[in-house]
């Protein structure tokens, strides 16, 4: 085997939030590149790794502290040998006019002198497309999407050109979706011209799956991309082309045994409807978010009957969620920050407790921040990420003194019934065949 020193990277990734760095690394091992995910910027690169994720949880911090710890992981990603840096945040930006995209972006830019940037956070799957620089969220532009309410980064502004330009630098264009309609050819095209105009960074229109294949050889050359996680799936085509990925390798997953709990800190709709589903056959049980603002001891009760359900071998459910009228009520009264930083506080310590104390094994975080809460506390020495399924159905193994099956969801992605239907895959040995033609696994017809 080669020492690290003598292999290169092909990709190092860097993503804002835990849930989607471990979906874009999914991705990546479905397609046959061996990949290496961390959530510390110093933690080992696998020698045997072709693509490496560290996710960290910069989305909403301030900007400064943003720049500098991007730019401290593209340091480390360059260390190892890397081709190709990608910048990965969400399939609807959420990135405000005073958000962190756009001067982490710069300062990844001027760090790999980049002349020209890509942006391209469409995620076709979910018809979150990209249309003359507008996001859409199925038929509906973001601003008039329950996006608009997200109490964190509120997506009033659905033209991602207008928004990228507010929070950078840069001068910002667009490549309309005839020129990314023509092909790879007509994108580099288009972007060569952009440069020679001045223009630094590019959104890129985004509708069909085939318009990320065409983004993402357009884009295979450049040292630095930015965008959701569908668009590098395709990159592993280019790699195979060009002989740089010659043997593909399928990944396997063990099977856990063991209790099973599901912490959910989203406040997004779609965590509250597979909730829902989760309490038609099992518990769930949800802190008071007000009564925890107010100091109240919560964790004796929760504790005692998340042991109750171990004792019976039932699976949990723990959420901090509350309505959204609550919550902004709860931000106005004590400041944003400081209620998600006691809700991601309480399920990062009781998630301590339930795995060194209540023996659990089978764990599944909802929500990204949350995710990026719990996951860098626990004392991991190394992730093994399975293969992607679909959305929301990313797994992993959590090597510490034992195995922790994991799953880190997306609070806006994943079926109806994730929940129960990962908790019990978890039990079983995984090995998905490679993915190397078609793409998404669950794609329709386009």
């Amino acid at each position: 085997m080669k020492m690290q020193e003598e292999r290169q990277l092909l990709l190092g990734a860097i993503a804002d939030d835990l849930t989607g760095g471990s979906e874009l690394a999914a991705m990546l091992v479905a397609r046959g590149v061996p990949t290496g995910f961390s959530t510390h910027i110093d933690a080992a690169i696998a020698p045997d790794s072709l693509a490496h994720v560290i996710a960290l949880k910069t989305r909403v911090i301030p900007a400064a502290d943003a720049v500098d710890l991007v730019i401290a992981a593209a340091r480390r990603l360059l260390s190892a040998g890397c081709d190709q840096i990608f910048f990965k945040y969400c399939a609807t930006f959420d990135s405000t006019p005073a958000g962190n995209i756009g001067p982490c972006a710069e300062a990844l830019a001027d760090l790999l002198g980049a002349r020209l940037v890509l942006f391209c956070p469409a995620l076709c799957e979910t018809q979150r497309t990209v249309f003359q620089g507008y996001m859409f969220g199925g038929s509906q532009i973001l601003a008039e999407s329950p996006k608009r309410f997200d109490p964190l980064t509120p997506m009033t502004d659905s033209n991602i050109v207008r928004v990228l330009a507010a929070q950078s630098r840069s001068r910002v264009g667009l490549v309309a979706h005839p020129v990314v309609d023509r092909g790879s050819k007509a994108i580099a095209e288009r972007c060569e011209a952009l440069a020679q105009e001045g223009t630094r960074f590019a959104v890129v229109d985004t509708i069909y799956e085939r318009d990320l294949a065409a983004i993402a050889e357009a884009a295979a050359e450049m040292p630095l991309m930015t965008g959701n996680a569908s668009v590098v799936a395709h990159l592993p085509t280019s790699w195979r082309r060009s002989g740089r990925l010659a043997n593909p390798q399928a990944a396997e997953l063990p099977g856990v045994e063991g209790p099973a709990v599901v912490l959910a800190g989203s406040v997004a709709p779609r965590t509250a409807e597979q909730l829902d589903h989760f309490g038609r056959e099992n518990e769930i049980v949800s802190v008071d978010l007000a009564r925890l603002m107010e100091g109240e001891d919560l964790g004796a009760p929760v504790l005692a009957s998340a042991n109750r359900a171990i004792a019976a071998n039932r699976p949990i459910a723990i959420a901090t969620m509350a309505p959204q009228q609550e919550v902004e009520r709860l931000q106005g009264k004590y400041g944003r920050d400081v209620v998600a930083r006691a809700a991601e506080n309480f399920l990062t310590e009781l998630a301590q407790r339930l795995i060194f104390e209540g023996g659990v094994r089978r764990l599944v975080v909802a929500g990204g921040e949350t995710a990026g809460a719990i996951v860098p506390r626990l004392p991991i020495n190394r992730f093994i990420v399975g293969p992607y399924q679909g959305l929301g159905t990313g797994r992993m193994i959590a090597e510490m003194p034992f195995q922790v099956a994991l799953m880190l969801k997306s609070g806006k992605l994943g079926g109806i019934d994730v929940f129960s239907t990962v908790l019990e895959e978890m039990r079983r040995p995984a090995r998905t065949e490679l993915y190397l033609e078609q793409w998404p696994p669950t794609t329709r017809a386009q």
